[in-house]
């Protein structure tokens, strides 16, 4: 059996991040197909990449995880005003090597793990082009790496840095088209075997939103945020945004948000932050939803999305992130906001209009039946492997 490694940046059923979820379930469910290992940290906070997990091998879900020791946390503050400097005034090549290093989860052990033993692996899956092990990772083992980036419109995308990412390894595999414009366009890498395929949802058959109400204390409608409370995810603007709405005199429909929060929260009765839910919950929640609102730009999938539709819940969307808007628009599931005039206006028609909200949450249910589910998918990623594992034997030879 074919011997694949999957390089991620953290890993874990704790992990709520939507590429390191993407990875977890894609590792899981290729594990019949290849001895499919995973080598990433021991890393559980994206922020700081201070070391949660034992270091040393485990098994998760019938997969092995190979965990490395991050070397030293990130320093949030110290590397916010080292980035942004960055990404605003001209640099140098030395800059951005000490950007990479700062951006982090900065783990030598896991790259002379890469050198030592690339022998052992037919290929390697990168995921995510942002991290430290992706970005000096690759580079060690193009000859047998596919790249899925999960990559959007963002500044580390210019810098010089990431740049060879997209032209050295066997293959990409993008999330959505979006997502491959924007990077074919920016990189001329056309060259570059690829396909878009993105990620399966599996909607929970036994999804109970009554379950959800009872065990939170949960009551009338909701609109609910899934994933890391952040500003960069346009968490801040969501805040002002149900402000206003309850302003304008809507006042029972509330702001649910489940997920990690790493940002100061308003103080207004119409905010719930209950953090991080398993599974089993989180989609009791979605099923509960009057919507999902999704208010990042920065988007290469948006897994939650997928999952709300699955689900048959409506999605209410920021116009700022092309790849919701292509969601939207190729679904007819969701609604569309440029701003806080069109978000009140979308929450007030969603929350007014029973039978459009299960009219768009059909159309989206529909749209995840056609495009995300994994049977179809998974097919496509062994036989995208496969041809690169055809081409890394032959330039072996």
């Amino acid at each position: 059996m074919r011997r694949i490694g999957f390089v991620v940046q953290r890993y874990g059923l704790e992990v709520n991040g939507g590429a390191e979820h993407h990875c977890r379930r894609l590792a899981e469910q290729l594990r019949s197909d290849f001895d499919v290992e995973v080598l990433t940290t021991c890393a559980l906070d994206y922020l700081r990449w201070k070391n949660h997990y034992p270091e040393g091998a485990e098994t998760l879900n019938g997969v092995t995880v190979r965990r490395f020791r991050t070397d030293f946390p990130r320093r949030i503050r110290a590397f916010g005003r080292f980035a942004d400097r960055l990404y605003l005034a001209p640099h140098t090549f030395f800059d951005e090597a000490e950007w990479i290093r700062r951006q982090g989860p900065h783990a030598l052990g896991l790259l002379r793990y890469l050198k030592e033993h690339e022998a052992e692996y037919d290929l390697f899956i990168f995921f995510t082009y942002l991290y430290f092990p992706t970005l000096l990772g690759l580079p060690l083992v193009p000859w047998k790496a596919v790249l899925v980036p999960t990559a959007h419109d963002e500044p580390p995308l210019s810098l010089d840095c990431v740049r060879p990412l997209f032209h050295l390894p066997r293959g990409i595999i993008y999330n959505s088209e979006e997502e491959r414009t924007l990077i074919q366009s920016r990189f001329r890498n056309e060259h570059i075997p690829w396909e878009v395929i993105g990620a399966g949802v599996d909607p929970a058959a036994d999804a109970d939103p009554e379950r959800f109400r009872r065990r939170y204390g949960i009551k009338g409608d909701y609109l609910l945020y899934v994933g890391r409370v952040d500003v960069k995810k346009g968490c801040r603007e969501l805040f002002d945004d149900v402000v206003r709405l309850h302003g304008s005199g809507h006042h029972r429909l509330r702001l649910v948000l489940v997920g990690s929060v790493a940002m100061k929260l308003p103080r207004h009765p119409a905010v719930t932050a209950l953090g991080f839910l398993p599974e089993a919950d989180k989609n009791d929640a979605l099923a509960g939803a009057l919507a999902l609102v999704v208010p990042s730009p920065y988007e290469s999938l948006s897994l939650v999305a997928l999952e709300a539709w699955g689900l048959g819940i409506p999605v209410l969307a920021s116009a700022a992130s092309p790849v919701l808007v292509g969601h939207c628009e190729r679904s007819g599931g969701g609604v569309i906001y440029l701003d806080s005039r069109e978000f009140i206006q979308g929450a007030d028609r969603l929350s007014s209009t029973p039978g459009l909200c299960h009219a768009l949450g059909e159309k989206g249910r529909e749209y995840v039946e056609r495009h995300f589910r994994w049977p179809p998918l998974i097919e496509r990623y062994r036989r995208f492997i496969e041809n690169a594992l055809k081409e890394s034997s032959l330039s072996e030879r």
